[in-house]
């Protein structure tokens, strides 16, 4: 199959001139992890018995299985506390599982037994950034940077907590120094695509966001082993052959969707599914050979430029809705007709159309498309310039940091409560009305209560209950916001939320999506 190339190599992205841009916030997103080092034979305590442990934990843990390698890493840990290797990858594996707390306490025992633990260093800076603990962060990565100068992921870390701490000028120039010594390192092109959008430099972030999608999902991806290549679910594989069998009946290359989805399905019969349809399970070597490299790639990327004037509805009462926003007390509004009806058709075929919703491993079954992963276009970016020069009081000079789009199936559920790393939150929806059964359900549900200062990210972000506890216990209120084609709901990113109950026809087209942007710091 001729594949729509809208990818450049990566090399040529990082040969640019330097950038300047205004102050803004960031998001703790992509951390860069350089945990494999360290382990060896040689390495400090490495007389245990049993190296083949170390070697099954690290396994573990670059295969996305974090707490089966913390198991072995404390286990390691029971017979020699000093071990430094297994305090470092212990943390790691500590902080992706969900402990923040035991994940810093291991790294920081790692560092203090071993002060030129480079890696150690870097891995620390990423749960102090995940805390909030900014300063701390930056020291934790210029103490790795000074005992290795030429760490590309120190570099691309260091701008990320930099970014956050509003010195954008300075994240930029660690981004560059990061491209420059490993022009490969997807995360720093991501990074430095979010800011240089933030600065304005649309063009330029787009062509980073694009180098980045070529590294790991092009036709050389650096890691072909990725753990997205690798693993399933029912669900996705439901929605890979509705998308296919879509784009045949569009015409696009009508036999070849026609014979991807003939596979598909082939596949899909052979596997022995768990009875949970969004359970992740791994692919045999024989079906990702016949799947091959179709499978979790953007072999179909359309465009969707920008529009000419604002991809804002012309119809907005800026000033009601403003009031209304700064009349709940946290800052919360809602409102129809958000998009003209151009750049609502345009982003609705892209959103059907692009083959690129490829996070499955959620527990409602939703499946994600990011900005990294071919989700970002000129119309998003400028859906999102539009909204903070239209709402100038809500936006304030908080900048674009993240961006991402969920696609449901109704059968299943949507996001539990959580809040936000964000100073505002946008969401809006993009599916037709005609789609949703039950037109007083389907959307979103705000509470009255912001998540405490003091929690740190992954707490208010997934710790379901300690937030439902919490909700109880301040006796909160809510606002259900029904389901609504071009409806957004715009909101202080702090306030806890929720998919409501869904009721959507089944077919592709029917499938509920949504997108979502961040805005700012939470902090701030």
């Amino acid at each position: 199959m001729k594949r729509k190339k809208r990818r450049h190599k990566a090399q040529k992205k990082t040969r640019r001139t330097k950038t300047r841009c205004a102050s803004t916030g960031g998001r703790r997103d992509l951390p860069s992890y350089v945990s494999e080092s360290g382990v060896s034979a040689g390495a400090a305590g490495a007389h245990i018995s049993s190296p083949a442990v170390l070697r099954q934990a690290l396994a573990f843990l670059q295969a996305g299985r974090p707490q089966e390698a913390l198991r072995l890493y404390r286990q390691i840990l029971t017979a020699q506390p000093d071990h430094t290797d297994a305090l470092n990858l212990g943390g790691v594996a500590a902080f992706q599982s969900g402990d923040v707390n035991q994940g810093l306490k291991l790294l920081q025992g790692a560092v203090a037994r071993r002060p030129d633990y480079v890696d150690a260093h870097n891995n620390l800076g990423n749960v102090l950034l995940a805390q909030g603990h900014m300063d701390d962060a930056v020291a934790s990565y210029r103490k790795a940077l000074a005992i290795k100068p030429d760490l590309a992921e120190a570099h691309s870390n260091l701008g990320n907590a930099i970014k956050e701490l509003g010195r954008l000028d300075e994240a930029v120039a660690h981004y560059h120094k990061a491209l420059a010594i490993k022009p490969d390192l997807p995360e720093a092109h991501i990074n430095f695509a979010i800011a240089l959008n933030s600065c304005g430099h649309r063009s330029e972030a787009l062509d980073l966001f694009k180098s980045g999608l070529e590294l790991v999902r092009g036709d050389n991806p650096i890691d072909p082993m990725h753990k997205s290549f690798r693993f399933i679910t029912k669900v996705k594989m439901n929605h890979d052959i509705e998308q296919f069998r879509y784009l045949a009946a569009l015409g696009h290359e009508t036999e070849h969707f026609q014979a991807f989805a003939k596979i598909y399905e082939s596949v899909d019969e052979e596997i022995d599914w768990p009875s949970e349809d969004s359970k992740v399970i791994p692919l045999s070597n024989k079906h990702l050979q016949r799947l091959g490299d179709t499978y979790n790639r953007p072999i179909h990327l359309l465009e969707a430029p920008g529009v000419t004037g604002s991809t804002l509805s012309g119809n907005l009462d800026v000033e009601k809705i403003t009031a209304n926003y700064f009349s709940h007390a946290s800052g919360m509004t809602y409102f129809d007709d958000l998009l003209s009806s151009d750049a609502l058709a345009s982003l609705r075929r892209f959103m059907l159309g692009s083959m690129i919703w490829f996070d499955f491993t959620y527990r409602g079954g939703y499946l994600g498309a990011m900005l990294k992963d071919g989700l970002a276009c000129p119309l998003l970016l400028q859906i999102a310039d539009d909204l903070r020069q239209t709402f100038p009081d809500i936006f304030k000079n908080h900048q674009l940091t993240q961006l991402w789009a969920y696609k449901y199936d109704s059968r299943l559920t949507g996001i539990e409560v959580h809040a936000d790393f964000a100073a505002i939150n946008v969401n809006f929806w993009i599916t037709p009305d005609t789609a949703n059964l039950n037109s007083a359900s389907g959307g979103l549900v705000v509470y009255d209560v912001e998540a405490p200062l003091d929690w740190n990210f992954k707490t208010y972000n997934s710790d379901q209950n300690r937030i439902r506890t919490f909700l109880a216990d301040q006796d909160s209120g809510k606002i259900v916001v029904p389901y609504g084609e071009n409806r957004i709901v715009l909101f202080n990113s702090s306030l806890f939320h929720e998919t409501d109950t869904m009721d959507f026809k089944l077919g592709y087209e029917n499938r509920r999506i949504n997108v979502t942007m961040l805005f700012g710091v939470r902090e701030n």
